[in-house]
């Protein structure tokens, strides 16, 4: 008889858990395995770090796969690794705008892999001429830079620097991943929804930062990597250094450069810390009072030393970060 008690009682508390389980699973704390775990593989860093928020609480792998110490993504070459990655992956999640031109024929060996491009309904916009919050005329820029005889294309594809352009590819890489794993569509949708939010907060607090500055914001940059974060900031990029003339630039660029920016009153030049100290930089500075500072592309895993916490996006933090050395740029 006792026997039986203690079985039933198991039982009982078995069904008590179950009841508690599927609560929930309603209540969207936890989903049911779908049974099926997928390898997702981001192109660089800026993809790993919004794919990530949006893939919390799945049982899923997520791989990021060009070096977190690249510098410039256009240089980056394809390693063994890489190309293994891409094979065992069943999802790819890239930039576009021309960014992943490294990784096109070795990920078509995987004829099951499915792409998402996380810039797609960005770049469809421009295709119809439609503004993206960063102008079209931004965002296609007359004159195309060379890196080391890799062609950019007309094309600004650093999109990610963007908070609006960063919450337009977190929409759809989470609308694909939606549609590819439905079994776990509404965590992708909760986590990308927060995310989002605190997007929005951030950029809502950029604008009130730097509202009522007007023309006193201007700055030279070194490449093109900062002029999407810089225009959402009301920031004028009165002239871009391109690449070729960083360690060889003539005495004519030299003089072109410090006439510009002194008949515009520039003194900030943003850059990498991988181009800091740039000749032509130092030149500038021989020349004229200005100061560099120092902005994080997001490009690699840890490059700004900046460590998050569990509970904050790695993005957000990141970028609050360059806002913060932006503003003190414009108020010494």
């Amino acid at each position: 008889m006792k026997k039986k008690n203690v079985i039933i009682t198991i039982c009982i508390l078995i069904y008590i858990l179950f009841i508690g389980y599927k609560y929930q699973v309603r209540h969207g704390n936890v989903v049911e395995d779908s049974g099926e775990s997928l390898t997702v593989v981001t192109s660089f860093y800026p993809m790993y770090m919004h794919t990530k928020e949006i893939m919390k609480n799945t049982p899923h792998t997520l791989v990021n796969m060009a070096s977190q110490t690249v510098g410039c993504l256009h240089d980056y070459q394809l390693t063994v690794q890489d190309a293994k990655k891409l094979y065992d992956a069943d999802v790819l999640v890239t930039n576009g705008l021309g960014s992943e031109n490294f990784i096109e024929k070795a990920y078509k060996q995987n004829q099951d892999l499915k792409i998402i491009e996380a810039s797609h309904e960005i770049e469809q916009k421009l295709l119809a001429g439609e503004d993206v919050h960063t102008s079209e005329e931004d965002l296609h820029e007359e004159e195309a830079h060379s890196h080391h005889n890799h062609d950019h294309g007309t094309v600004n594809d650093h999109i990610w620097l963007s908070i609006e352009g960063s919450i337009m590819q977190i929409e759809e890489i989470t609308k694909e991943l939606m549609a590819i794993d439905p079994a776990y569509a509404k965590v992708y949708q909760e986590n990308a929804t927060a995310y989002m939010n605190a997007l929005r907060e951030l950029e809502q607090t950029v604008k009130e930062d730097f509202k009522g500055e007007g023309e006193n914001l201007k700055v030279v940059s070194v490449h093109d990597a900062f002029t999407y974060m810089l225009e959402d900031l009301g920031i004028d990029v009165v002239e871009t250094i391109p690449e070729g003339s960083y360690e060889n630039a003539s005495a004519k660029q030299i003089e072109h450069l410090v006439e510009h920016m002194q008949e515009e009153n520039v003194q900030v030049i943003v850059t990498e810390a991988k181009n800091q100290d740039l000749a032509i930089l130092k030149m500038l500075q021989n020349e004229m009072p200005c100061q560099i500072y120092v902005i994080d592309a997001l490009v690699n895993g840890q490059e700004s030393g900046i460590q998050s916490s569990i509970e904050e996006f790695e993005y957000v933090v990141r970028m609050k970060k360059n806002i913060e050395i932006l503003k003190e740029a414009f108020n010494e």
